[in-house]
């Protein structure tokens, strides 16, 4: 915090200094676990594992729009069958009421 400020955007990636002093300094201790960013090999190995783990997650992603549309879909469909059975139960209320009127003429002149 004392070197870079408390803005983590002003503050780098890597401090090579902070990494010699936690690796042991001139003793060349090891610290397991945090990588060494000047190694090419290492750097190339998360590069790797990023796009890997990027590919997964576009995988992932293009899984779940498909689900997406597919439910889309029903939906739509059931949208359409509950309109059409509006529409079928309108008409068939309306056959109803000009029976209704049918038999009322009918029974009146008995």
């Amino acid at each position: 915090m004392e070197k870079h400020g408390e803005d983590c955007i002003q503050q780098s990636i890597f401090d090579q200094g902070l990494w010699f002093r936690a690796a042991g300094g001139k003793k060349k201790g090891k610290v397991y676990g945090l990588g060494n960013f000047s190694d090419p090999y290492v750097r190339d190995r998360e590069d790797h594992e990023i796009e890997r783990l990027n590919v997964i997650i576009q995988e992932i992603v293009k899984e779940k729009e498909e689900e997406k549309d597919w439910l889309n879909g029903i939906i739509a469909g059931l949208v359409m069958e509950k309109e059409k059975d509006k529409a079928e139960k309108e008409a068939m209320n309306e056959r109803m009421t000009s029976i209704e009127s049918m038999l009322k003429l009918r029974f009146q002149k008995i």
